[in-house]
């Protein structure tokens, strides 16, 4: 029986915006499709399993990140290897800075990225909080940002999403951009968390998965969670197009 490996690393530390939640996603929509998972939870000093699928990591604040940052920086040739294998990734908020290059401080300090990821990030004092809607080439995006950080490509053809709704991340030539695809790794800053309330995504990366292992998957059975989730992002789209409604002010 197929078996697919999920790990999320750093569970304790990076999973203040519900990230447990994106790794439950993607273990229903494997099941969806009659297909089993094991997930391990991986901590610092502890080891990854060789045969992993896919890697979780979440968001934290800026103490968890320097709390990890020695455990995390000592993968960095583990986890580039990971990406250029075509393994798949998904990381958010905190955790997607530091694989970049370095996230610059609003102090003039600076924190070393992994640089497994092509880009650089700002931390700035203009906080973005809000509901967002993204477009990328294979999914519509519906969830929440809140962040205070700028991110600079260093290869503009992994922008993956163009905002139709929100600030986002980064500049995209007139528009601006969310969710960074490098091969089969895909970060971003849309939190909520994502996954459960986008099937489209986590089917996004499930197909990821079948592709790399030359699985040929079976559609999702529908399920109750296609409804909720359907509901869920119906609210949000009214929430955003009214228009007495542009941001939620801090």
């Amino acid at each position: 029986m197929t078996q697919i490996s999920i790990v999320q690393l750093y569970p304790a530390e990076l999973g203040i915006t519900g990230d447990r939640g994106n790794v439950r996603a993607l273990e229903q929509r494997l099941r969806a499709r009659g297909v089993e998972s094991t997930t391990a939870h991986v901590g610092m000093g502890e080891r990854m399993p060789e045969d992993a699928d896919i890697v979780v990591i979440g968001n934290g604040p800026l103490s968890a990140l320097r709390g990890v940052h020695a455990d995390f920086v000592a993968r960095a040739e583990e986890l580039r290897s990971f990406i250029a294998d075509d393994r798949t990734l998904f990381a958010v908020g905190g955790s997607a800075e530091l694989l970049g290059e370095r996230i610059d401080l609003t102090d003039g300090d600076s924190v070393a990225g992994l640089g497994v990821m092509p880009y650089r990030v700002a931390r700035t004092r203009d906080r973005r909080v809000g509901y967002i809607t993204v477009r990328t080439p294979d999914a519509a995006v519906v969830g929440f940002e809140d962040h205070a950080s700028e991110w600079t490509l260093t290869d503009a053809t992994t922008g993956y999403g163009t905002v139709v709704a929100g600030r986002g991340s980064y500049a995209r030539g007139e528009s601006r951009g969310e969710f960074v695809r490098h091969r089969n790794a895909v970060t971003g800053n849309v939190q909520g968390p994502v996954l459960p309330l986008n099937p489209a995504l986590a089917d996004v990366l499930v197909s990821t998965v079948a592709a790399r292992r030359g699985l040929d998957l079976p559609g999702a059975t529908p399920s109750s969670f296609d409804e909720y989730a359907k509901g869920a992002r119906d609210a949000i789209e009214r929430f955003i197009h009214d228009k007495g409604f542009k941001t939620i002010q801090l």
